[in-house]
């Protein structure tokens, strides 16, 4: 097992005790907007700070939920850190990690602004999750591999799309779609950075290194 992969292991079971914390402290990790426009009630930042950005990522409460992380990280992490290395998966869990967070905060905020949207924060590594599940089904789309339940083999690819329509639909019909931002955001983040790596559009063409030359005298 890659050693990245072992330590994301670790901190998805640790995720697990933050759900045992005081209410009044949890939700101060939670990512909350910034009430653009409502400042003279609730203040410049609200209950935005600093390090929400971040922890927000590490509150993933329900079992399931935690179990799909697990499952995520051991199965497709570990796939995607065998074949980059433990840095690039790193860089590549951070790209997915900012993108996610970045375009969420913004719809978030945006959206209570426009007062289309409620003033609540938003949680969970879904959006890096969903990056790992694309990066493998981008990198190997044909490979297949086998369900628990029902235990049928299907390809990489069909596989993420069907969690991808699902994700979105229940969170259509959950009535949290300004929360399905993150997911998207992390899914475009592994694709612009898998792109960035090969140099393919919207990115230049990465140059071919100068070749070394030896002086001999």
């Amino acid at each position: 097992m890659p050693r990245l992969t072992v330590k994301l292991l670790w901190a998805t079971l640790a995720s697990l005790l933050l759900s045992a914390l005081p209410e009044q402290f949890l939700q101060q990790l939670l990512l909350w907007p910034i009430p653009v426009g409502h400042e003279d009630t609730m203040g410049m930042l609200g209950q935005f700070m600093p390090w929400q950005p971040v922890t927000h990522l590490l509150v993933n409460p329900g079992v399931l939920n935690v179990l799909f992380i697990g499952l995520t990280v051991y199965y497709f992490g570990a796939m995607l850190e065998s074949a980059w290395s433990a840095r690039r998966f790193g860089l590549f869990l951070l790209a997915c990690a900012v993108g996610s967070t970045l375009l969420q905060f913004g719809v978030s905020t945006a959206a209570f602004a426009a007062d289309i949207g409620p003033y609540a924060p938003t949680f969970g590594a879904d959006g890096v999750m969903y990056g790992i599940l694309f990066a493998c089904a981008y990198l190997w789309p044909r490979q297949e591999v086998m369900l628990m339940l029902p235990p049928i083999p299907v390809r990489l690819r069909t596989l993420v799309v069907v969690l991808c329509l699902l994700k979105f639909w229940f969170g259509f019909w959950g009535g949290g779609m300004l929360s399905q931002f993150g997911f998207l955001g992390g899914l475009a983040a592994a694709w612009l950075h898998i792109r960035y790596w090969r140099g393919l559009p919207p990115f230049s063409k990465k140059k071919p290194p100068p070749p070394k030359l030896r002086i001999v005298h």
